[in-house]
């Protein structure tokens, strides 16, 4: 019995399977856009999908990624930035969104509450602007919430 890395156009394996029986994949076939790569029964899945890759019938060693904005591309790690920011952008949304009620008219803050959360809603929205050069989440300076 073998496992198979399911391998992507760039090398990078995208899933080990072991698969029922020996005839369910064939070495250097195409399944659903991945090559089927032959692997020994005990090879460590994990380990593959993290610090191998495959390039011209060879198996090559890599650094882990570092972030999961990290995009395997021309035999390197590159900073998916676009990925970063629309991450970055969801957060700040759904942290808008739970503060939404406070400007309505009906919420029975006072003027000064109301405005404190105007203004907190407002560095909301500025964090993806300020944070513009940061690559991990752990480094963003969120705001914090009037009252908090």
């Amino acid at each position: 019995m073998f496992q198979y890395a399911l391998v992507q156009d760039n090398g990078e394996v995208q899933h080990v399977v072991s698969s029922g029986s020996d005839s369910d994949y064939t070495d250097g076939q195409m399944y659903h856009g991945l090559t089927a790569v032959r692997v020994a029964y005990d090879a460590d899945a994990q380990d593959l999908i993290e610090t191998k890759y495959y390039v011209d019938g060879s198996w090559l060693t890599r650094e882990a990624r570092s972030s999961q904005w990290q995009d395997w591309i021309n035999n390197e790690w590159v900073f998916n930035a676009s990925a970063f920011a629309d991450n970055l952008r969801f957060l700040r949304n759904n942290k808008l969104s739970q503060t939404d009620w406070t400007q309505l008219a009906d919420n029975r803050l006072a003027d000064a509450e109301r405005q404190a959360w105007a203004t907190y809603r407002q560095a909301l929205r500025d964090v993806p602007a300020e944070h513009a050069g940061v690559t991990s989440l752990e480094s963003v300076a969120w705001p914090t919430p009037p009252n908090a």
